[in-house]
């Protein structure tokens, strides 16, 4: 009688385990679920867009329009400053763009290279002047939020 109460109870314990076991499964199902969400972040949605470029509706063509865009002010701007060189300049610098979420663009970072440091020592407070004087544009947009993003960009200097 004691071997047949001690067998009920074990089967007992064991369905009721084995329920246990089952829900806790379910629960790490549906944790998988969410953990295959995966967010890249150093991607957006939508790039940030200059007034010129609002009339683009896919995501590439706005792309194009705001590189192309930011490329030509920043030279424009680049043009309008008055740079005197001793020695003839044909190097190129690299800079980073920050574009906050407000839509305000700013200067993080110049690579330059030593002929250009050498022949335009002011060359960082150019670039940055010329950054911030680029018209406001709305932000870029990830999953429908205003987020900073940077950019890289190639600025060749050619003096004459």
């Amino acid at each position: 009688m004691l071997r047949r109460t001690f067998s009920l109870l074990f089967l007992i314990l064991l369905l009721a385990s084995c329920e246990y076991f089952s829900s806790s499964s379910s629960v790490s199902k549906s944790n998988l679920e969410i953990s295959k969400t995966i967010i890249d972040f150093t991607k957006v949605d939508v790039y940030p867009i200059f007034s010129d470029c609002e009339n683009f509706a896919e995501n590439d063509n706005q792309k194009e329009c705001f590189q192309a865009t930011l490329t030509r002010k920043v030279g424009a701007l680049l043009g309008e400053a008055d740079i005197k060189v001793k020695k003839a300049v044909n190097d190129t610098a690299w800079i980073d763009i920050l574009v906050d979420n407000s839509g305000r663009a700013s200067l993080v970072n110049v690579n330059s290279t030593t002929d250009i440091d050498e022949q335009i020592p002011d060359f960082e407070q150019i670039l940055e002047q010329s950054i911030g004087h680029l018209p406001s544009m709305k932000p870029a947009v990830k999953r429908g939020i205003f987020v900073k993003s940077q950019y890289r960009m190639a600025v060749g200097v050619k003096t004459i």
